[in-house]
């Protein structure tokens, strides 16, 4: 095999496990959109439910319809909402949407008035990130719609943050309060949902107090990041040395010859390229993992192949495994490593890797 992506399953349950120790006794909402961040859907909801997660978020119902296809039958919850033609089908299905506008809301009641059926919701309140929810200062008029939707069912309110993984943690403090004093203004009119939660993955470990009793990890549930340093890596990107040739000094290596030899080395020639996730923009400043040691990317990211230094290498062959990220003979590569290197973050990281349509999914008990 050329290259493929392989899905730690222990380690993924490792981290889900972590985290809910360290927010007990709030519960946990773990975060599978967008194909869970690149690492397979299906296989990682599985697998978090077997370690006793009883609830899910995706953004799309697509996704929450693909999930209860394959046997997730806990909640889950619609981060991005329904739009039209949706609605009907989310609450047949017990799916419950994230409201953030006056139309939805009262989308949602005319949809339980004509199935005759009450529609579970979690209200989302802009405290300052600017995108989805109420604007904080019309709590009143939102106040005043929720208590004309009497089948509507208020199950969450939820807010999110702006810069939780920020040095300065104001503007955090500064949504929550806002956050904060918009719950209880809910409570006075007598509506308590079940679930208050505005936690990402950051503000689960950077900022406590604002759990309340449910978080919402995505990003933290996948592996090591600077504010999560003691979690496993769940992704790993692996290939295959094909070519190894020694190169006079003065030698193009690659398109546009952006890199000349400057003196003989070693060039190991690799298959993987931008086609199976791996950024172009670590063109001439990636670094791999071969035999354990660490080796510079020179030249271009091509479509289906990158070319390596492995000049400071004793033994080099044709076959040797290569890591892109992941662990190999204690030595890692992590993916805000790649990240930093590429100028983006993990995330798009994980989610470009994760287009590879060769997976490898790893656990104790099973292997494919």
């Amino acid at each position: 095999m050329h290259n493929w992506v392989e899905i730690n399953l222990d380690n993924l349950r490792h981290n889900f496990e972590f985290i809910r120790k360290m927010v007990h006794p709030s519960a946990v909402m773990p975060v599978v959109k967008s194909d869970a961040y690149g690492h397979g859907m299906v296989e990682t909801a599985k697998a978090l439910r077997d370690a006793g997660a009883e609830m899910f978020a995706v953004s799309k119902l697509a996704e929450a319809v693909r999930l209860q296809e394959v046997g997730i039958k806990v909640p889950i919850i619609l981060l991005s909402g329904v739009i039209d033609g949706e609605y009907e089908e989310a609450l047949n299905r017990g799916i419950r949407p994230v409201v953030f506008t006056s139309e939805h809301l009262k989308k949602c009641q005319e949809t339980a008035e004509r199935c005759r059926k009450n529609f579970p919701i979690h209200i989302k309140l802009d405290t300052g990130m600017g995108r989805l929810g109420f604007r904080i200062d019309r709590i009143n008029t939102v106040l005043s719609m929720v208590s004309t939707c009497k089948n509507v069912v208020i199950e969450g309110i939820m807010t999110h943050f702006a810069d939780a993984d920020s040095d300065d943690l104001s503007y955090t403090r500064f949504q929550c309060d806002l956050f904060r004093r918009a719950v209880q203004r809910f409570q006075e009119m007598n509506i308590r949902p079940r679930w208050i939660h505005a936690s990402n993955s950051a503000a689960t470990f950077l900022f406590p107090e604002a759990r309340f009793n449910l978080v919402r990890p995505g990003l933290a549930l996948y592996g090591p990041t600077f504010f999560a340093p003691q979690l496993l890596p769940v992704m790993s990107l692996k290939a295959r040395v094909i070519q190894v040739k020694d190169v006079p000094p003065g030698s193009p290596i690659g398109y546009g010859r952006t890199f000349t030899t400057p003196e003989r080395m070693k060039i190991a020639t690799v298959s993987v390229g931008y086609s199976d996730g791996y950024p172009r923009a670590l063109s001439n400043k990636g670094v791999v993992l071969i035999r354990g040691q660490r080796c510079p990317l020179v030249g271009r990211v091509s479509m289906n192949l990158i070319t390596v230094n492995v000049s400071h290498l004793k033994e080099v062959r044709e076959g040797d495994e290569v890591v892109l990220m992941g662990c190999q003979s204690g030595a890692s590569i992590f993916g805000d490593d790649v990240a930093d290197l590429a100028g983006t973050i993990s995330y798009e990281i994980y989610c470009r890797i994760g287009t590879n349509p060769v997976k490898r999914f790893l656990s104790e008990s099973s292997q494919s």
